[in-house]
């Protein structure tokens, strides 16, 4: 998991917070599309014994179709002592980073679980495990509402968005998360004899996501106000050549990102020999950088990541969002 960036996520992670063990579940395995999810596969097979049941396409994803899933593998093996019953691994893989697909996919908070090499996120704990209340995080429909009868069924409340009385600083559902952050229930794993993974944990802990309300009473697409309402999130994928990994942002935090890696973007370039610099060099300088992530760049030894650099520009970030928003 480490080694190719596996996220566990769905009802296993579910069940690993809420301690219990529910029958015929199965493991979702979450991997990048590629040369990850090739290797997850061949070990699946070769070291641990399972054997490729059945395949699934972008046809067959519903709802999900549209948020960069690939494919889902179906892998199965024998119950030891019990050849007639089976464990089942889903791997699905994503076009993008797994956490981005995660985001944008999921039809409730209830199951806004991560587990990774060696932490476990959940991301509305206090709805989920202590009030055991779920929010829709998609519109209803007969497939949507098919998988949220199986939660019902486990315990939980469903309902659409939360009552106003129920807002507040202390709540979990709020306009600017991420995953990590102090609403998130984390909880370490033991990786003793686990070589670590090459990925930082900051990666993934600042992958931001913005949650909104839909529809907005001001939209007016219910002017009666009874229709549905629904929680969305919204995450990007940011890529910049200033940094060495990819995350989720939202619009607001994305300005404040992209004008710093844009800077260092540009002082990187700068610092290179001319006969080392991209052929449309000067266009990038004229136009100030600001399309150049999306150029190719042979990067030396000595070009600077700065991703380190991420959890203190976020906190940098997250105050001046909470002075504007005191602000009214």
């Amino acid at each position: 998991m480490g080694e190719l960036g596996v996220l566990i996520s769905g009802s296993f992670a579910v069940q690993f917070f809420e301690r219990v063990t529910w029958p015929s579940s199965d493991l979702d395995l979450y991997v990048k599309d590629g040369e990850e999810s090739e290797a997850l596969c061949a070990y699946l097979v070769e070291s641990e014994g399972y054997a490729l049941q059945t395949t699934k396409g972008p046809a067959g994803f519903f709802g999900y179709a549209m948020y960069n899933f690939v494919n889902i593998w179906k892998y199965v093996r024998p119950v030891l002592g019990s050849p007639d019953h089976f464990t089942d691994i889903h791997v699905i893989t994503a076009s993008s980073i797994p956490i981005h697909a995660i985001l944008n996919s999921f039809y409730t908070t209830v199951v806004v679980n991560i587990i990774t090499w060696n932490k476990a996120y959940s991301v509305y704990p206090l709805t989920t495990f202590v009030q055991k209340r779920g929010y829709l995080l998609k519109p209803l429909n007969d497939y949507f509402t098919s998988l949220m009868l199986k939660y019902t069924k486990r315990g939980w409340k469903i309902q659409e968005t939360m009552w106003p009385e129920d807002e507040g600083l202390s709540h979990p559902i709020q306009q600017y998360r991420r995953i990590g952050d102090q609403y998130t229930w984390t909880i370490p794993l033991d990786t003793s004899k686990i070589s670590w993974s090459r990925i930082p944990d900051a990666v993934l802990e600042h992958a931001a996501f913005e949650l909104s309300r839909t529809p907005r009473p001001q939209e007016g697409v219910y002017p009666d106000n009874t229709g549905p309402s629904f929680y969305e999130i919204t995450a990007f994928v940011f890529k910049s050549h200033a940094l060495q990994y990819m995350y989720t942002h939202h619009y607001d935090w994305s300005l404040f990102l992209g004008e710093r890696v844009r800077q260092m973007t540009g002082f990187e370039l700068r610092k290179l020999k001319v006969i080392d610099r991209p052929p449309n060099y000067q266009q990038m300088v004229e136009e100030g950088f600001n399309q150049s992530h999306k150029q190719i760049i042979n990067k030396p030894d000595t070009w600077t990541f700065w991703d380190s650099e991420i959890p203190k520009w976020y906190k940098a970030w997250e105050k001046i969002a909470l002075a504007e928003k005191a602000k009214g």
